[in-house]
């Protein structure tokens, strides 16, 4: 046993030197290989884990100073496993049998090994086990605690496995699971990254903690066990019960990007009381593969709980209590940095809080909303949404209002440097440049245009999107001869746009850039880059949007709204999980005209997602159709097409047919075929090599084949464009396009 007067030499023992760390007064290893002369010839070295945490107990540390300790790879009992005396109450433990009480301003706990197995602190004791209350490895009295790399484990109702040493296993003490808890703590905020915490009931996991973020950790436990005041990254979950947590704060614990691996069935929950649990690209898993409800908390709940992007199983879940965000501007507040740091809000508040009793008379008294980051401080931005306000009188009348709460933004920025244009011709691309005057989260819009004329009258946007995104313009045959202009909206997601200031490239592109020699070969396209607007011209290399109404639909009654026939955005119904093209109005048309003047052979591949989720497509049998054409002209309305169809036959089904177009005139080419699997994500193609014109329709498995042999003409090698014509109704009977591949040769 070292002597404490030891400690109090300190300030006049040189640094202790191992493996090239400077060990001394504020930073000590511990390291069970280290023989007895080893760790008495020095106070900052230690071989018993109990002594190391004694010795930094009796630090004389002011209250900024961190002592960090250096753990290497062992098992570390905190509490000997083997000593039979029953653990209970101490007089100033407030009803818990701690394994140690540890006090120092900021703690800094760090394995020496990459894999947190290798470095386990360790008891085995829990309520009835060894201990009369719910025994704690750890109470920690500290303002931030840091640890990494380390095991956490209360090996009571579970094995101790020790791969590095398989010698330093040790069963269970009882098959019991009682109540075998971690770490408790006061702390301000703990952030624990690379560690794992093994227990099964009250896994308390620095449990009393103000904030905490763990990243990259591994958790095991039954009920009563998560830190609800804590940020969860890229962890993983093993839960053996359905009541991870007794209850949140009011803020709500946050998962960003885990996995959740579950024994539940029937139901999972996450609190057994009330709280708030957000769940944002999180993966759960139920280890039996079986379907299971999942709900924020057991009782009633009236806090606030959010996700986006949760999967069950790995399909799409939408989770019973909560509010799904994804397409809510609130997702953007679930960042590390926003929920550690602010300024935007998590949390609003009503006040008075609670029912209140009008006893069906007026009441005027003010309704105060307010909002708070996740840090629990009020929050210094608010994000614009939507709320609702109800009330109830006793006699069962019942109304409500909507408020609308706009963006707090400041004032629009400024450009420090004007943007400007750069070719690099080896790497065949234009390069914006340029600098705000003011610092933050860059959210400037850019749009991209190509012109040739001097009055710019030729001018078409072709490219556009964020400064991260969009700052560099991908030059391809289509941009021969032309002048490129970069346009750019100077903004910071905290901020108001400002004045658009354009950049140009003084010469047109030439063609003695590779990028731009030869001629346009194929094209893939999601759409989030492409400028969905009206512009009715047919240019090489661009696109053509518009509507129309064709003439076998002029017995119905709709006219086309040209100028606002697209958008780019998420569909709904059967299409609310998918985002790409959408149609805006009856009539939507669309046209790919290539930079090249011929072509043999022509294929179009899409992955559409119908929004009606029966498999009949469309609103209704009234005309209601997609055209998907290839080796087309655009001017005459000439070429080739696959029709998808709503008849009054089906109301499950469409049918496909490839047609042939002449001067806007239509005419079959082929049988009508039935098609029961127009759904989610369903693969379209489209292919002509000038004698036939073939086509396939496949979703799970379900594939359509339709084929017909065409009449080639001297015409037909000038024949390149694409062809998207919808007649359909749109929203919830719109076509979904996610995904265009082209390809010509």
């Amino acid at each position: 046993m070292k002597a404490p007067l030891l400690l109090t030499m300190l300030a006049i023992l040189p640094d202790i030197i191992l493996a090239g760390v400077n060990y001394n007064e504020r930073h000590l290893l511990l390291d069970q290989n280290l023989s007895n002369a080893d760790a008495e010839a020095s106070p900052y070295l230690f071989n018993q884990v109990q002594e190391a945490l004694a010795a930094i107990n009796r630090l004389q540390a002011t209250p900024s100073d961190t002592i960090t300790l250096d753990i290497a790879p062992g098992v570390y009992w905190v509490d000997d496993p083997d000593e039979p005396a029953i653990r209970r109450v101490s007089s100033n433990s407030e009803g818990t049998p701690y394994g140690f009480r540890l006090k120092c301003p900021n703690l800094r706990i760090v394995g020496q090994s990459d894999n947190p197995e290798d470095v386990v602190l360790a008891c085995n004791r829990g309520q009835t086990q060894g201990a009369i209350g719910n025994f704690t490895m750890f109470y920690i009295d500290a303002h931030n605690i840091e640890a990494s790399n380390v095991t956490f484990g209360n090996y009571c109702s579970v094995d101790l496995v020790y791969p590095r040493d398989p010698r330093l296993n040790r069963p269970r003490r009882a098959n019991a699971i009682v109540q075998a808890q971690l770490i408790h703590t006061n702390a301000d905020f703990v952030e624990a990254s690379n560690c794992r915490f093994i227990s099964r009931l009250n896994l308390c996991p620095f449990s009393g903690v103000r904030r905490a973020l763990f990243s990259d950790c591994h958790f095991e436990c039954t009920d009563d066990a998560l830190e609800g005041a804590a940020i969860y990254q890229r962890c993983h979950f093993e839960f053996f019960s359905s009541k991870p947590f007794w209850g949140t704060p009011d803020f709500g614990a946050v998962f960003i990007d885990c996995k959740i691996d579950t024994h539940v069935r029937g139901t999972q929950y996450f609190c057994k009381t009330r709280g708030g649990i957000n769940l944002i690209r999180t993966q759960i898993r139920q280890l039996d593969g079986e379907e299971i409800r999942v709900v924020p908390c057991y009782g009633t709940n009236d806090a606030p709980c959010y996700y986006s992007d949760v999967t069950l199983n790995g399909h799409p879940l939408k989770i019973e209590g909560a509010t799904d965000i994804t397409e809510l501007p609130l997702l953007e507040a679930f960042t590390i940095d926003n929920l550690l740091h602010g300024p935007l809000p998590t949390h609003m508040r009503l006040s008075p809080v609670g029912q209140r009793t009008l006893n069906e008379d007026e009441d005027t008294r003010p309704l105060q909303i307010q909002f708070f980051c996740w840090n629990g401080q009020p929050a210094k931005r608010r994000i614009g949404s939507d709320a609702t306000i109800s009330a109830t009188m006793p006699s069962g009348l019942t109304a409500a209002t909507r408020l609308h709460l706009t963006p707090q933004l400041d004032a629009a920025p400024g450009f420090a440097r004007k943007p400007s244009l750069k070719i690099d011709r080896k790497k065949g691309i234009v390069h914006l440049d340029y600098q705000l005057n003011v610092d933050g989260n860059d959210m400037s819009h850019v749009t991209w245009y190509r012109f040739s004329m001097t009055d710019k009258s030729d001018t078409i946007a072709v490219r556009h999107g964020l400064t991260a995104d969009a700052s560099n313009y991908a030059i391809s045959p289509a941009d021969a001869d032309y002048r490129l202009m970069a346009c750019v909206t100077p903004k910071l997601d905290i901020t108001h746009p400002g004045i658009r200031v354009a950049a140009e490239t003084e010469a047109p592109i030439g063609r003695n850039i590779a990028a731009a020699k030869g001629e346009e070969s194929s094209l893939t396209t999601d759409f989030h880059d492409i400028p969905v607007q009206f512009q009715p011209k047919l240019q090489a290399g661009c696109w053509t949007f518009d509507a129309f109404k064709p003439a076998d639909t002029q017995t119905y009654n709709w006219q086309p709204q040209p100028h606002n026939a697209w958008f780019y955005g998420h569909g709904v119904d059967g299409a609310a999980g998918s985002i790409g093209l959408n149609e805006a109005t009856k009539g939507a048309r669309a046209f790919y005209t290539p930079a090249r003047k011929s072509c043999k052979a022509m294929t179009a591949k899409l992955l559409i997602t119908p929004a009606k989720t029966a498999g009949q497509g469309f609103g209704s049998a009234t005309g209601q159709y997609l055209d998907i054409g290839v080796k087309f002209d655009a001017k005459t309305l000439t070429g080739y097409a696959l029709r998808i169809r709503r008849t009054p036959d089906y109301d499950r089904a469409v049918v496909m047919q490839l047609v042939h177009y002449q001067d806007g005139i239509v005419t079959p080419i082929g049988d009508e075929k039935v098609y029961a699997s127009y759904l989610t994500s369903c693969e379209i193609t489209v292919m002509s090599d000038g004698k036939e014109l073939l086509a396939t329709a496949s979703h799970n498995g379900d594939t359509l084949t339709l084929s017909a042999p065409i009449q080639p003409s001297a015409a037909d090698d000038s024949l390149c464009t694409f062809y998207l014509q919808h007649t359909g109704s749109t929203g919830a009977s719109a076509s979904l396009i996610e995904r265009v591949e082209l390809e010509w040769k």
